[in-house]
């Protein structure tokens, strides 16, 4: 899975895509066309705004959040522009509950289908 990282590419996906939520995260989901130069495979960007308050909030729920969907996302092999935005209950839900709502999340946009097998 490649990390999604410039700007313009992020503020498509916010534009072109399709949202979903849950109360802890916001997924803003794009296909990519097959003329786009990109390698094929998920990319992924984690966002977390101000609401966190410290940067060590922010930075722990991206990590959070960038670990949790390396590990759904390992077998998907479509062509996503992924960006998660974090909230707040990100900090406090456990691994199964965050694994679960991302999940579904991904699963809603059809960035996985049922046949992928998830990691226990």
């Amino acid at each position: 899975m490649e990390r999604l990282r410039r700007k313009t590419d992020i503020q498509r996906v916010f534009q072109e895509g399709r949202r979903f939520h849950s109360p802890s995260v916001l997924l803003h989901a794009r296909r990519r066309s097959a003329d786009e130069d990109v390698p094929s495979g998920p990319r992924l960007a984690v966002v977390a705004g101000r609401q966190f308050r410290a940067a060590v909030a922010r930075n722990r729920a991206r990590r959070l959040l960038r670990e949790t969907s390396r590990l759904l996302l390992r077998e998907a092999a479509a062509d996503w522009d992924l960006v998660l935005v974090a909230r707040p209950d990100v900090l406090t839900e456990s691994y199964g509950t965050r694994r679960e709502n991302l999940t579904r999340l991904f699963r809603g946009a059809y960035v996985l289908c049922e046949r992928v097998a998830l990691p226990t």
